[in-house]
């Protein structure tokens, strides 16, 4: 289940989806919010998600959207743009991973000593 709505992105890009585009926000929609919910993993309520979780789909959403298909990185300062042959996978940007770090669990060491 998507952690954010059609709206959700509308209020955030400040203009409708229009019927052309809803499939793909939806399907964004999705994909994001199970690029969350994986790497987040058993640190939330799936109940009750944090809010940061839509305010990361909504993002993450947007910036997919900005992205022309088959464009592998792109330079505003003196124009540059580079093709590849496929377009690169969708995943979280380093933003949104920096945003939900707190949700993920936490891995440590512990030192254990015979006495």
């Amino acid at each position: 289940m998507p952690l954010a709505t059609l709206d959700d992105v509308a209020a955030r890009l400040g203009r409708l989806i229009t019927d052309e585009e809803k499939p793909k926000v939806t399907a964004f929609l999705e994909d994001a919010s199970a690029f969350v919910a994986d790497y987040c993993t058993g640190t939330w309520d799936t109940a009750d998600p944090p809010a940061a979780f839509k305010a990361v789909v909504c993002a993450e959403v947007i910036r997919w959207l900005a992205v022309s298909p088959g464009v592998v990185s792109e330079k505003v300062g003196d124009i540059e743009v580079e093709f590849g042959a496929a377009s690169a996978a969708q995943a979280l940007s380093p933003a949104a991973m920096a945003s939900l770090r707190r949700y993920r669990r936490k891995v440590g060491s512990l030192t254990l000593r015979r006495m």
